[in-house]
């Protein structure tokens, strides 16, 4: 599958900025007749790395660039990491869900999730509230991603070694009900082709397809490396794809080899048709028809993600993770032969 990519639509900001090192992690949202965008902020300051969440709407994508940025995290005076945002309609309020970083604590990443009336106002977020879940051990998550059905509400998350698990609650007991969950594993996908062995990794995001009446399930996957306590290789990340009939699964592969992957470096064309610049796929975000808990697309044969990425050509393998100029694209199928 080829997929044509835009110009960078975010880039990091300027020098004295809360997101001078990279713009990252983005949850979109097209409402009110303007993309919102949240983000991870990456920034250094006074020799120190630092992270947060930075704010940015616009009409469209072109504007965005030039459209003021809010540090939410400075703002809200809160911790917060690769926001999701989507409207309740239950309870005809906005949500954001993230990760708080806690180095004292284990796990050190914990779910937490803000509030708000009005999209359009950076002000009007709540404060921060933990997630409380049924999780009954200290292993590691990552990336928690919310989705409902008409009946309940369902929260994935990745655990960095090849798994996706979830926990669901009831939409009238939400999002407190998750507190008496239990998680189960969603899925497990591993792989090994000449690169190296692979797993699924994290930014595990699912949506609702209305014309194929499926889910989608899209997993970043990254190769082992020693480098970096074989975490995933941040400059070869590349995603796969797994429908189900139900959020519970079972998941299938939409793929047909194991190797084959929904989307990687090698497939990413820029809009003339020359090679795309970027080394990888990472995070990407489907941009919605709509804009609430269900988080619907019309159509998986007419897709348009937002993605994070760089061009990792010069990136040794003893990179920092925390120097890495990660910007934001978009990327579409069906828009090429």
């Amino acid at each position: 599958m080829k997929w044509k990519v835009s110009k960078p639509i975010l880039k990091k900001g300027d020098v004295d900025a809360f997101d001078n090192v990279a713009v990252k992690d983005p949850s979109i949202v097209f409402y009110d007749g303007k993309y919102h965008v949240f983000y991870t902020s990456k920034n250094l300051k006074d020799n120190k790395y630092g992270v947060g969440c930075g704010y940015v709407a616009a009409e469209s994508f072109e504007k965005l660039a030039d459209a003021k940025r809010y540090n939410l995290s400075e703002i809200l005076d809160a911790n917060i990491i690769a926001p999701q945002v989507f409207y309740f309609e239950p309870q005809k309020l906005w949500y954001m869900f993230a990760h708080r970083y806690d180095r004292s604590k284990k796990p050190n990443l914990t779910p937490i999730y803000l509030t708000n009336t009005d999209i359009n106002n950076p002000n009007g977020w709540s404060k921060s509230q933990d997630l409380h879940t049924g999780k009954s051990n200290d292993a590691f998550w990552i990336d928690f991603w919310v989705i409902c059905d008409d009946v309940k509400a369902h929260l994935f998350y990745s655990d960095q070694k090849g798994s996706v698990l979830r926990m669901e609650c009831s939409l009238e007991n939400f999002p407190e009900g998750f507190a008496k969950s239990k998680e189960k594993i969603a899925l497990t996908v591993t792989g090994e082709n000449e690169t190296g062995k692979w797993i699924v990794f994290e930014a595990e995001h699912v949506f609702y397809a209305k014309k194929q009446n499926l889910y989608l399930i899209q997993l970043e996957c990254g190769y082992f490396d020693k480098y970096h306590n074989h975490h995933g290789d941040a400059r070869t990340r590349f995603m796969i794809a797994m429908v189900a009939d139900k959020l519970e699964g079972p998941w299938r592969r939409v793929e047909n080899s194991e190797n084959e992957f929904f989307a990687e470096a090698k497939n990413l064309f820029n809009e003339d048709g020359t090679k795309s610049k970027y080394s990888q796929v990472s995070h990407p975000e489907f941009i919605r028809s709509g804009y609430d808990q269900k988080l619907e697309i019309d159509d998986l044969d007419n897709i348009k993600m937002l993605f994070q990425s760089f061009d990792s050509s010069e990136t040794p393998d003893s990179y920092d993770y925390n120097e890495l100029p990660w910007e934001m694209a978009v990327m579409g199928n069906g828009i090429m032969d």
